[in-house]
């Protein structure tokens, strides 16, 4: 198969797959609302394609040997160092102004031409050029990898894999020009293979996009827009669907929630909310669930709780929020919160029979003055058990 590759259609293929990659990059770009790097690896595309033109030309005897072996290594190198730049803003999803210092190294490559004159002997403008994009596509796989547990998307192993094929083919062209005969593989060859990986490079960076977008629109359907916690939808696609026995269910609303509205304002009644969903984040055990249920009504998820345990821990909950300061155009606002739990004997048909008791427990607790925890108690008994504290709102 080897020998049936045209070095000049190989050529003529490397740089159009530059060129396919750019416009696919420009289009994203184009069509997504962020600045994820897109435009740069574009630029980098768009700059190895150059390159791979200005070596065309060359190889032809269409341009001066000095002109266009200088041209094509710094404008290759350079399009390598934005690719890295672009991957790494693509990867982080935010601006690093460290990572401009990569084009550092396509000047100093230009200075050292410009000095000795290296980059007209080929097999020293190849190696060094296939070294230091090893460099830069290695550098970039890992960027992809390390970034993987911040968002585990799947394209990342995939794009990184693009990548780390990528690197090795530029090394094998560079042992294969430093010690000719130890790598299976020519330097045509090596060029065709490249071709694949810049398809996919573009295929894979652009279906990471794609996963981003659908995770920012699954946490937009899930996440309450002002607090930022899940919401409803959210917090009943939590709950497991059975065996929920020993589990404790909580359910919170705000006092007087309408009152701080008419008196401070919306605004105010927003700082509230804010205050008080952060409050009760940072008191959340692993494996909690917490979410808005809607207005001010907020619901709390105890898995392998008891009844007891789950009261202390509401009881702390509220205790924090009467200590909780929000203070509005000048002005302190008293916050408390009426509470209802109750816990899951495994004679409940559904969830919903769980939140009818939690409902009935917080009702019981604003009928008893609020600002306090209450309980349900056994089906057979009429009332829940309130606890009553020194201080009710």
């Amino acid at each position: 198969m080897t020998a049936q590759l045209d070095l000049a259609t190989v050529l003529l293929l490397h740089k159009s797959s530059f060129l396919v990659g750019a416009f696919c990059f420009l289009y994203a770009r184009w069509q997504s609302p962020r600045d994820e790097g897109l435009g740069i690896l574009a630029s980098g595309f768009l700059f190895l394609a150059l390159a791979s033109t200005l070596a065309g030309y060359g190889e032809q005897k269409l341009l001066p040997p000095y002109l266009w072996t200088l041209s094509s290594f710094t404008l290759g190198i350079g399009g390598y160092a934005l690719f890295w730049i672009g991957v790494r803003r693509l990867s982080a999803g935010r601006r690093r102004l460290a990572d401009w210092l990569a084009l550092c190294v396509p000047v100093t490559g230009a200075l050292i031409g410009l000095i000795t004159h290296f980059q007209v002997v080929n097999y020293i403008r190849a190696s060094v050029f296939n070294a230091t994009a090893f460099l830069f596509l290695a550098a970039s796989a890992v960027a992809i990898i390390s970034d993987r547990s911040r968002e585990p998307l799947p394209a990342r192993a995939m794009l990184a894999a693009a990548m780390a094929v990528g690197a090795n083919l530029c090394l094998a062209v560079v042992i294969g020009l430093i010690k000719p005969g130890i790598v299976p593989i020519t330097t045509t060859y090596a060029f065709f293979l490249s071709i694949i990986c810049h398809f996919a490079i573009a295929l894979f960076a652009l279906v990471l996009v794609k996963e981003r977008a659908e995770a920012a629109l699954r946490r937009s359907a899930d996440t309450d827009a002002l607090t930022g916690v899940g919401n409803r939808r959210w917090f009943l696609a939590h709950l497991p669907k059975s065996s929920w026995q020993g589990d404790c269910l909580i359910v919170m609303d705000l006092d007087h929630f309408k009152r701080i509205n008419d008196r401070y304002g919306h605004h105010t009644g927003d700082q509230v909310l804010l205050a008080f969903a952060d409050l009760v984040q940072k008191n959340l055990r692993r494996g909690d669930s917490f979410a808005r249920l809607g207005g001010e009504e907020f619901g709390l998820y105890l898995p392998r709780t008891n009844k007891a345990q789950a009261f202390a821990i509401a009881e702390r909950l509220r205790r924090a929020v009467e200590e909780l300061q929000v203070v509005s155009n000048g002005q302190s606002v008293a916050v408390s919160v009426s509470i209802g739990l109750t816990a899951a004997s495994g004679t409940e048909r559904s969830w919903e029979d769980l939140f009818n008791r939690a409902d009935a427990a917080l009702y019981a607790a604003k009928r008893g003055g609020r600002n306090r925890v209450a309980s349900d108690l056994a089906p057979a008994e009429p009332e829940p058990l309130v606890l009553s504290l020194d201080r009710a709102s």
